[in-house]
């Protein structure tokens, strides 16, 4: 990200952590990544159990897998189970119950509202019950002005993305577009839009970094 573009995203920032925590979140903006990820592991116990929702900000970004295990943290990450379906949905089903549910976010507008897209639901089930605590984290290259635009981008942008570098059989990774197919490899099966914190979860942290994170 561009020094000019840091410098916007900076100016404007006040006003996005004050929209936040009117919905009840705990925000936090950090400069870089670095930060956020220490940031992140002051917070979560070594006896907390972790969640890790799909999420590139996460795994490639931050690294956070890898420091959480380095810590003595338990971490349940469905990535790791490959292709094993049976694997997969038993982590996914253990994330919903863990101390900690760790997420990207795919869009979030200017006043506080978060957008994200799932092919399996594991990961917009937890960012509104189930973990005690939540923290959804997301680079400044995000930030849209409006909830149509958090939706078009997350359609049309972040899913795109994500299929491409899965080499998925959908239409979109042909014509860059989503086409709403129903494709048996889709990954866009459920649009979660978070008005505010939910109520099943106790805290709730929004954690912003002033740089271009994950698609």
């Amino acid at each position: 990200m561009k020094e000019d573009e840091k410098v916007y995203y900076r100016a404007r920032m006040p006003k996005i952590l004050e929209a936040l925590a009117k919905k009840q979140y705990d925000p936090y903006f950090f400069e870089t990544a670095a930060e956020a990820r220490r940031f992140i592991l002051d917070k979560i116990n070594t006896d907390e159990t972790v969640g890790i929702g799909g999420s590139i900000t996460l795994r490639e970004g931050l690294g956070i897998v890898e420091a959480l295990r380095k810590k003595g943290t338990e971490v349940y990450d469905h990535w790791e189970a490959g292709k094993d379906r049976t694997r997969r949905l038993e982590i996914k089903r253990k994330q919903r119950a863990t101390d900690v549910f760790l997420s990207g976010l795919n869009a979030i507008t200017s006043d506080g509202v978060m957008v994200n897209l799932d092919g399996g639901g594991n990961r917009v089930a937890s960012l509104c019950s189930g973990p005690r605590k939540v923290m959804a984290v997301a680079g400044t290259n995000k930030i849209v002005d409006s909830l149509e635009r958090a939706i078009h981008r997350t359609r049309n942008k972040t899913a795109v993305v994500h299929a491409i570098r899965r080499n998925d059989k959908t239409p979109c990774v042909e014509t860059g577009i989503c086409t709403d197919c129903i494709s048996a490899e889709r990954i866009c099966a459920a649009l979660l839009i978070l008005l505010k914190k939910p109520n099943d979860i106790a805290d709730f942290t929004v954690i912003l970094i002033n740089e271009e994170m994950g698609y």
